[in-house]
């Protein structure tokens, strides 16, 4: 048994030198070769601090290309590693929070985003009792699409397609019996036409979707927002916070503005490991004067 243990251990360490490898390699293409999408991650950063100087944006650059980086390598990874280890790259600090819900028979709306690792939370069927649903776009390619699908329910979550996601997770907060849970990545860029509805988020009016927000308001769940760590390489840790226990009693945008209250201060702690290559403030509509809420 001692020998078993001895070489699992030594396989999951030459499996973690592997991919700091890969993910070398990855950095290398990514920002010393082809600087991928460099301009708009030195404008997102600049203008989100624009405390910090040249110096200190440049380095947060170099270190997002880095965890970009890992961000590649580690979608394998956590798939071919044993349910063990991804307990420990996925090391979640408070989930008897979840467990006091699950009890309580509430259903939740997990409020994610693009901070250190969401792919890793494909794993949260493991260790939590909710049936747990998010949206999924489906890929033009079948083979790929297939294989996306395969890759991100393989550990028993609910993917429903984002053309039918709003009333699919609503029906899913709505249902008898087992408390649902709907995981939404929160942060993403509304498409063109889909509202009026900014924040102030990093130094600027920021256009939102306000979908997860509608969700919890209609069906009366709870809301959390989940922060994430990175705490080494290939490691996170990830710590839900409350929001709202019911959400019906919230104002309008309340859940929204709070929701990006607290991303921010979970950028802030570690600025290199948001989506910065994403071009998250491009127009989609006529300029707006001020902040427009509902």
């Amino acid at each position: 048994m001692e020998r078993q243990v001895t070489a699992h251990n030594f396989f999951i360490r030459f499996l973690l030198c592997i991919a700091s490898g890969l993910s070398f390699v990855v950095y290398l293409f990514v920002y010393r070769m082809f600087r991928y999408r460099y301009a708009v991650i030195i404008d997102n950063l600049s203008k989100s601090f624009p405390e910090r100087s040249q110096s200190e944006i440049a380095a947060y650059a170099r270190n997002y290309y880095r965890h970009l980086g890992d961000l590649v390598i580690e979608q394998l990874l956590f798939i071919v590693v044993d349910g063990g280890t991804r307990k420990r790259l996925a090391n979640y600090t408070n989930i008897e929070l979840l467990d006091g819900f699950y009890k309580q028979g509430k259903n939740v709306v997990t409020l994610a985003s693009h901070c250190g690792n969401w792919e890793y939370l494909i794993n949260l069927p493991k260790i939590q009792g909710f049936r747990t649903y998010t949206a999924y776009t489906p890929l033009s390619s079948k083979v790929i699409d297939r294989y996306i699908l395969k890759m991100r329910s393989m550990f028993g979550v609910n993917l429903i397609p984002k053309k039918y996601f709003f009333r699919g997770a609503l029906a899913a907060l709505r249902a008898r019996g087992e408390p649902s849970m709907v995981v939404v990545i929160a942060d993403q860029r509304p498409a063109p036409g889909s509202g009026k509805h900014f924040v102030q988020f990093l130094n600027r009016p920021t256009h939102v979707q306000i979908g997860a927000e509608r969700l919890a308001e209609s069906s009366g769940a709870t809301v959390l927002f989940l922060e994430c760590v990175k705490k080494s390489r290939f490691h996170y840790d990830y710590t839900f916070h409350v929001v709202t226990e019911n959400a019906k009693g919230c104002t309008p945008m309340e859940i929204t503005e709070t929701y990006y209250h607290m991303l921010e201060e979970n950028i802030g702690k570690f600025p290199s490991h948001w989506l910065w290559s994403h071009n998250r403030w491009k127009p989609l509509l006529e300029p707006q004067v001020g902040i427009v809420t509902r």
